[in-house]
């Protein structure tokens, strides 16, 4: 899987901090309002829970106010999410949180041994998505379900002025970044996700675009 730097042009602690700027923005009352409609139903009290891509654990910090009980493990490639993540302070159960490379390897959990996978604006970077959501259907269990929060296709001048007009880029920033992520973050339409879930054998039991940048799919292993 591709380094955070090597995607964005930005490094490691620039990134780390954009997303704990940004995170009440990505995962606010929309987001938890779908969850508790969508996702918490399936879910033991008790649940066992993966967050790929996991960025600085915020997150899986979150998933801990509402299930203290819950086994959480949250994986990134880049040691300064890893350790801004442990250094939080957790509701419940400490989350683990280890590097790892789901694109590359597989994931240290059993078949059919966990609740709930999330992966939150990550699955669009891997050159090749099928294997990686064919090992995200191996550990979940009957019933679980795999959360994918992520970016969908948009026109240029809109991409453009939402790096301008929300993230606040200046313009040569602006320019320099924003050409270089228009097709990393554009890279798959809803539709394109639909295909890819649907082929990696999973069924989609909700949907919803949350903001103009993402769509969110609630899915699960077909049988």
């Amino acid at each position: 899987m591709p380094t955070h730097q090597s995607i964005g042009g930005a490094s490691d602690d620039e990134l780390l901090q954009r997303m704990v700027a940004t995170h009440s923005e990505r995962f606010g009352e929309a987001y938890w309002a779908l969850f508790t409609a969508h996702v918490a139903p399936h879910l033991p009290p008790s649940p066992v829970i993966i967050d790929l891509g996991c960025g600085p654990g915020l997150l899986l910090r979150d998933f801990g106010e509402r299930y203290p009980a819950a086994t959480s493990y949250g994986y990134d490639v880049t040691a300064a999410m890893i350790a801004h993540g442990r250094a939080l302070s957790c509701t419940g159960t400490t989350p683990t949180f280890a590097l790892h490379d789901v694109s590359t390897e597989p994931l240290p959990h059993p078949a059919r041994s966990v609740d709930l996978v999330s992966m939150s604006s990550v699955l669009h970077v891997i050159d090749e998505p099928l294997p990686v959501l064919a090992e995200i259907r191996r550990v979940l269990a009957p019933g679980g379900i795999f959360l994918l929060h992520d970016w969908i296709r948009q026109p240029l001048s809109a991409y453009l002025a939402w790096r301008r007009d929300v993230l606040g880029e200046g313009e040569v920033e602006h320019a320099r970044r924003g050409f270089r992520l228009f097709p990393v973050h554009n890279k798959y339409t809803t539709a394109d996700w639909r295909w890819l879930l649907a082929e990696a054998g999973f069924t989609i039991g909700c949907q919803q675009q949350l903001r103009t940048s993402h769509q969110i799919f609630v899915a699960m292993p077909a049988l």
